[in-house]
């Protein structure tokens, strides 16, 4: 066990306060370690070399998963090493297996600089680092824990919507964006992604990517496929091949589907925001069309 202030050796009976607690104010790394393991023996090391030097930015609590099966198995450590990032009482990001020591370091970076930002940009960066690195489900409880302490918040509902969306839960994205008081839902970002929902909606029952540029190819007259395929462009992310799209719409037939060419443009220029190169660019080519 190493003699740094800064690692501790955790069992049952002190988790609560050598984790639990302490990450109230300073991230901890909790290293799921045994004799057994050779790479628990590179790790060890490694993790008190850093933990010395952010003096105090970080803590390892080190739990030898042999002696306690309990807290192993409550985190459902399969391999080991396996490190647990624990931030205000919350299970963040996990590392399985030996990591390079930049993989450590990039976290502790991420978080250490936390007791200084705003409380709202700290939970924005932990599920953004949590959504890169494929935790979604993690994500979205941090968001779902935050707004029950935060009910009214219009920021972390839209933050909310926002991800759901991007996993297909429409429905309870929808529900989210429509308890907003409507002026909220009128404006940013509120709004972008209401539109962002109307084209997951869109897309619902249409077909595959590639059999509606193959249907536009055949028949590019066919204003209905052209709208679903602007619809999975957007969910794509491909939003200037959306934007042709309703351009050609608009081009076609203005009146088609109660002007869904020049509805479907504007739609994405609300998702995009005014300041948008695309936006600019698509905004100018509208006026001309129109004009």
């Amino acid at each position: 066990m190493s003699e740094s202030p800064y690692v501790i050796e955790v069992n049952q009976h002190n988790f609560t306060q050598a984790v639990v607690e302490a990450s109230q104010s300073v991230p901890v790394l909790v290293d799921f370690w045994a004799d057994w393991c050779q790479p628990c023996q590179t790790l060890g090391p490694m993790l008190a070399k850093l933990a010395n030097e952010y003096r105090g930015g970080v803590i390892v609590a080190k739990i030898n998963a042999d002696k306690e099966q309990a807290l192993a198995g409550h985190f459902r450590v399969r391999s080991l090493p396996t490190v647990m990032v624990i931030w205000q009482g919350q299970l963040v990001d996990q590392l399985v297996g030996l990591q390079p020591e930049s993989a450590y370091r990039q976290i502790i970076d991420q978080l250490t600089g936390a007791p200084t930002q705003p409380a709202g940009d700290l939970l924005q960066e932990q599920v953004d680092m949590l959504w890169q690195r494929g935790r979604q489900k993690q994500a979205i409880e941090l968001l779902r824990d935050a707004i029950q302490e935060e009910p009214e918040s219009v920021e972390l509902k839209v933050n909310l919507a926002d991800k759901l969306l991007q996993i297909e839960q429409a429905e309870e994205a929808r529900n989210l964006l429509e308890s907003l008081p409507v002026e909220a839902r009128e404006r940013q970002p509120a709004s972008g992604v209401l539109a962002r929902l109307q084209f997951a909606e869109m897309a619902r029952a249409a077909p595959p990517l590639a059999k509606l540029q193959a249907q536009v190819g055949e028949k590019p007259d066919d204003c209905a496929a052209r709208q679903q395929l602007a619809a999975r462009y957007v969910l794509a992310g491909d939003y200037e091949a959306a934007l042709e799209q309703f351009m050609d719409i608009l081009r076609r037939d203005p009146k088609f589907g109660d002007e869904a060419g020049r509805k479907g443009l504007i739609a994405i220029f609300d998702m995009l925001g005014n300041e948008d190169p695309l936006v600019i660019t698509y905004r100018r080519r509208l006026f001309s069309l129109l004009h």
